[in-house]
């Protein structure tokens, strides 16, 4: 083999090396950025949204209702391949027996998506035997998810469950 293709060659699996090498340390920042973000996502869990919604909970069991705030941590799949289960916090309110499964109830949840670095709400207005609606409220980012913005999205939920 002439010296001028080995030396293409050569440069063609160090340009690959190379690449192989950024894709690990893009990676790597990546995930940093994301355990950053679930960090800081557990700590306002504890400080904004739990009392926020632990808050409207109290109003609610005062007027002869129980609730329930439950929390879920971020978790790999156990098959691994499947999606992982998101660090989040959910305010069920429970309107009857709690026979049933709590995500078979009225709530609203705050979901951690670190990939996309950024907090989702979702809503669920059923319960058993009544109808309503299950789905996305919105999203934020963390430096803008406030007491006053949680309450306002959980008012909504509360407001279409006891109409």
């Amino acid at each position: 083999m002439k010296d001028d293709i080995k030396s293409k060659l050569d440069a063609a699996f160090e340009k690959h090396e190379a690449s192989k090498r950024a894709a690990v340390t893009a990676k790597q920042v990546a995930e940093t950025k994301e355990q950053v973000f679930l960090s800081e996502f557990v700590e306002a869990r504890d400080a904004i949204i739990r009392p926020a919604m632990e808050e409207i909970g109290e109003y609610v069991k005062n007027k002869g209702y129980t609730y329930e705030v439950s929390t879920e941590d971020d978790k790999p799949s156990l098959d691994g391949r499947s999606r992982s289960t998101p660090a989040s916090i959910r305010l069920t309110m429970y309107l009857g027996e709690r026979r049933y499964p709590s995500h078979e109830h009225p709530g609203f949840s705050v979901i951690c998506e670190k990939g996309q670095q950024k907090v989702r709400f979702h809503e669920n207005t059923t319960s058993p035997g009544r109808g309503g609606h299950s789905g996305p409220a919105g999203e934020t980012t963390l430096p803008e998810l406030t007491k006053d913005l949680l309450q306002e999205k959980i008012l909504k939920v509360v407001a279409e469950v006891f109409r």
